[in-house]
């Protein structure tokens, strides 16, 4: 079975594309294991709306109306390894989103219009590898809110209009190998030390941001001279 405003190929993937699309449809294929949702109406992600899924790796809702995710919206997705939501109008992701997603190690929430990441958002994401927010309009992070994530190797936060970065912030992400800060608002506020953990790094990029060459850059000057082929 599948629904009439989904397509399902070999009942494990199945493409859902309907402008007038305002709900998750019901009779979705228990045993999916790729779920898409494509330019439809769809607006919210409720608590429970998907149902529970044993089988389901990978869940993707691009360019919709989303402007809210219910803490709880994925429960009960116990095997999804990447999930995500970009192109929507998104201002706010929940700090209970990302509970009851033991096996997630992608996160893509990237074009959307999130302006900040509240603090214990990835406390349930210990898995995570890959973390992607790029193209949004995130101005500022907790300092702590990378703390659970000690397994990232890729960290996007390209595109948006962070000015300074707290200290301490990527101390605990000291298995990652690529970050992108391009294109931000970075001027001047980079911490002394702020790169030093990143003992496995292989690609940073900084392009983009209005630097001013002053004092205060001395340390992230020293640490470019020193890790060119990394920059």
């Amino acid at each position: 079975p599948c629904p009439p405003t989904c397509q399902c190929y070999d009942t494990s993937k199945v493409f859902c594309s309907e402008e007038r699309m305002r709900e998750i449809p019901v009779g979705l294929p228990g045993n999916a294991t790729q779920l898409f949702f494509v330019e439809t109406a769809l607006s919210s992600i409720r608590s429970g709306a998907l149902g529970s899924s044993t089988t389901l790796t990978k869940l993707v809702f691009l360019n919709n109306d989303i402007q809210e995710l219910e803490a709880g919206a994925f429960r009960g997705l116990p095997s999804l390894t990447e999930l995500e939501v970009s192109g929507n109008p998104l201002p706010v992701v929940s700090p209970g989103l990302l509970m009851g997603l033991p096996s997630l190690s992608k996160l893509s929430l990237g074009a959307n219009a999130i302006r900040s990441l509240q603090p214990g958002l990835f406390t349930a994401a210990c898995r995570l590898q890959d973390l992607r927010l790029p193209g949004n309009k995130i101005e500022a992070l907790p300092p702590s809110i990378f703390r659970p994530l000690r397994h990232l190797q890729t960290l996007d936060l390209s595109q948006n209009t962070l000015a300074e970065l707290p200290a301490g912030l990527l101390a605990p992400l000291t298995a990652l190998r690529l970050l992108k800060l391009s294109d931000n608002l970075l001027a001047r506020s980079v911490p002394r030390g702020l790169l030093g953990p990143l003992k496995k790094i292989s690609s940073v990029y900084l392009s983009g941001n209005p630097w001013r060459c002053d004092c205060d850059l001395c340390y992230l000057h020293s640490w470019i001279l020193g890790n060119s082929e990394k920059v």
